[in-house]
């Protein structure tokens, strides 16, 4: 072979090697780029979600200490701070929903829950003192995720009062399936 041509060969093969290269790293830089984005616009996105579910739990803080608990029984009709309370609850609920990954709705959505079960808790001024337990333990864990510290465990309050409302309501399951009057559980202090 002609010494012109394997030097224009091994030019040609270099050429393509070097383009190769070169297309490789573009693709790599533009993919690992794509990720970053990615990755970054979902912390922004998880950070407008759990600053919204916060600020709606501060609201609703601020509504249980300016409501003055009626002195009668609970009614069927809600109060109006019960209305208001259910809101901000379920305003919390869809922010977590945004939340990325599974960790703090996991944390949060059974305080959560619970806190929508405040009937279960019994007279006026008990459901208004366990709603703020409840908004208090989803206030620590949505600050720890913050600041990006491990997730709290539910405080032993919170474990308390779903035992509490856990028994109270077998309590009445029973005593339906039994036929029974229902139980008198007002005068208990959760």
């Amino acid at each position: 072979m002609n010494a012109d041509i394997v030097t224009a060969l091994v030019a040609f093969g270099g050429a393509i090697i070097g383009a190769g290269s070169s297309i490789g790293a573009a693709w790599w830089t533009q993919r690992y780029q794509s990720k970053q984005a990615d990755t970054a616009r979902l912390r922004e996105l998880g950070q407008v979600a759990t600053d919204t579910a916060l600020s709606e739990l501060i609201k609703l803080h601020d509504l249980l200490d300016s409501t003055t608990p009626p002195t009668d029984t609970p009614a069927v009709e809600p109060e109006p701070w019960e209305q208001q309370a259910k809101i901000h609850l379920r305003n919390v609920e869809l922010a977590l929903l945004r939340v990325p990954g599974d960790a703090v709705y996991a944390r949060v959505a059974p305080t959560l829950r619970l806190a929508k079960e405040y009937r279960w808790a019994g007279p006026w001024h008990v459901q208004i003192q366990m709603m703020r337990i409840m908004v208090d333990d989803m206030v620590d864990a949505l600050s720890a995720h913050i600041r990006a510290d491990a997730l709290p465990p539910p405080s032993k309050q919170v474990k308390h009062i779903r035992a509490e409302v856990d028994r109270r309501k077998t309590a009445e399951a029973n005593a339906f399936l039994m036929g029974e009057p229902e139980p008198d559980d007002e005068a208990d202090d959760t």
